[in-house]
C-alpha cells in the first residue's frame, strides 16, 4: 500500500439518482435541483438526457394509473390505456438501447420498467375484484 487514500468523487450523483428512483417509486416528481443539472450535463438545455426520458415516461405512466394525482387540480386521472402505452414505450426503449447504456442508466431503466409494471398489475388487480364475497355462507 502507497498510503495515498482513493476518494469516490461519484457518490453525490449516485445518491441523487437513487433518492430521485425512490421519489418516483413513491408516485412523487423527482427534484430536479443542483445535482440534477451537474448529472445532466451542466449546461444543456432542460438537463435532457436518458434518464430525464425514462423518469418522465414513468411519471406519464403513474399518472394515467392514478397513482400520482393532477398537480393542478390534485385529482387523480385513471386512462389504462395510455398508462399501457407509457410502459410500453419504456419496454421499447430497454429494447432498442440494450448494450448501449452506462451500467447506471440500464439498472435505473430496468428498476423503473419494473416498478411501473408492477404498480401497473396491483392497481388493475385492485379494480377487477369483485365487490361482494366471492362464497356465500351457507
Amino acid at each position: 500500500m502507497n498510503g495515498e487514500k482513493k476518494v469516490d468523487e461519484d457518490w453525490k450523483r449516485r445518491a441523487q439518482l437513487e433518492k430521485e428512483q425512490d421519489a418516483l417509486k413513491a408516485g412523487e416528481v423527482p427534484p430536479r435541483g443542483e445535482a440534477a443539472r451537474r448529472r445532466d450535463g451542466g449546461g444543456r438545455r432542460g438537463g435532457a438526457d436518458f434518464l430525464t426520458l425514462v423518469e418522465s415516461l414513468a411519471s406519464q405512466a403513474l399518472y394515467f394509473m392514478g397513482a400520482v394525482p393532477d398537480p393542478m387540480t390534485g385529482q387523480s386521472h385513471e386512462d389504462p390505456e395510455q398508462a399501457q402505452m407509457s410502459i410500453d414505450l419504456l419496454g421499447v426503449l430497454e429494447e432498442k438501447t440494450r448494450g448501449n447504456l452506462t451500467p447506471q442508466e440500464q439498472s435505473a431503466l430496468r428498476q423503473v420498467l419494473d416498478e411501473v409494471r408492477l404498480t401497473f398489475v396491483r392497481l388493475q388487480t385492485h379494480h377487477r375484484r369483485p365487490k361482494g364475497p366471492m362464497i356465500e355462507n351457507r
